[in-house]
């Protein structure tokens, strides 16, 4: 899978950004995920993201989501997903063994958002 498209777009009174990934996201466009992820969390305390077309992903984007979750709990923001988390991630993640429904530090020690959690 080649191509994707990464956009941003802050709620007009500022209550959220949503980000929005469609395609692939993997090693080859990621600085440009990473750097959409940080604007987002400098424009707004809660951020969401819109994989809903994903299709594609790598151990890069993994590593990018969390990480954007590390940094949104830590300076009191939030990073959600809309909607399901798309089946390539799933698959991915239980392809990594990634752990299902773990409680995670980074998530107020609810369930992983990205792995089986419920927020």
């Amino acid at each position: 899978m080649s191509g994707a498209t990464i956009a941003m777009n802050v709620a007009d009174d500022s209550t959220h950004a949503k980000v929005l990934v469609k395609g692939s996201l993997t090693i080859d466009n990621i600085a440009e995920f990473r750097q959409t992820l940080v604007e987002a969390l400098e424009a707004s305390n809660r951020v969401v993201l819109d994989l809903g077309e994903l299709q594609e992903v790598d151990i890069t984007a993994v590593q990018t989501i969390c990480s954007a979750c590390k940094t949104a709990a830590a300076s009191q923001r939030s990073l959600s997903a809309e909607g399901q988390i798309p089946d390539c991630f799933q698959e991915f993640g239980k392809g990594i063994g990634a752990p299902h429904g773990v409680p995670c530090c980074q998530n107020c020690n609810e369930p992983c958002t990205w792995f089986g959690g419920t927020k």
